[in-house]
């Protein structure tokens, strides 16, 4: 065993420390101890298959690091950053993800089954796996395009696949057709092939 520490990604000041095989094991005992992780330096960590349950995360940085079948069910990390970062099979069930931003995160399979995640950042084709239908709440969240267009939406959004290989999704605010986004007063069929149009009106 070896002294391992957790610390502040802004300040530096270290929140847990304590003799453990590994990282993760001291984290998932901070965790266990209910000790207020905000802030947390959590960046680039290889925290596959973590158990952080119940966890206090408001604001921890988790950029770019593997949360691949991690459990971060009921946490509570409004504002943290998961940018970059692996998110397959990661269940984020009933979390409070308010403001979280996700630019560029890997999602697949991850669940945010009752979740917060009101005025969360997403930019990545990715996050359009999610399922949003089931989330509490997801007012104001925002889109950033490849283009550099920054769009909100508030109602879960509609995916359709097969178009031409390229996605299309539909939200209450903006269209998305492949990695262009196209405002809602803008009309989006001239922009596909007369085949994909076709195969969009049926």
């Amino acid at each position: 065993m070896k002294i391992h520490a957790i610390h502040s990604a802004t300040t530096g000041a270290m929140l847990f420390e304590g003799r453990y095989d590994s990282f993760t094991d001291c984290l998932e005992q901070a965790v266990q101890l209910r000790v207020l992780l905000n802030g947390a330096d959590l960046r680039n960590r290889n925290l596959s298959n973590v158990c952080l349950d119940d966890g206090l995360f408001a604001g921890a940085d988790f950029s770019g690091s593997n949360l691949t079948g991690a459990n971060l069910s009921e946490t509570s990390m409004p504002g943290a950053s998961f940018e970059n970062t692996d998110l397959y099979n990661t269940c984020f069930a009933y979390a409070d993800l308010r403001g979280c931003r996700f630019n560029n995160a890997n999602f697949g399979a991850t669940d945010i089954t009752g979740a917060d995640i009101s005025q969360a950042h997403f930019a990545a084709l990715s996050c359009f796996s999610l399922d949003f239908i089931h989330t509490a709440a997801m007012a104001e969240c925002r889109y950033s395009g490849e283009d550099g267009a920054s769009v909100t939406f508030s109602e879960p959004p509609i995916v359709v696949r097969g178009l031409g290989r390229r996605l299309m999704v539909l939200t209450d605010s903006f269209w998305l057709h492949g990695t262009v986004v196209i405002p809602c007063q803008k009309q989006f069929l001239p922009l596909l092939s007369p085949a994909e149009t076709a195969k969009f009106n049926g």
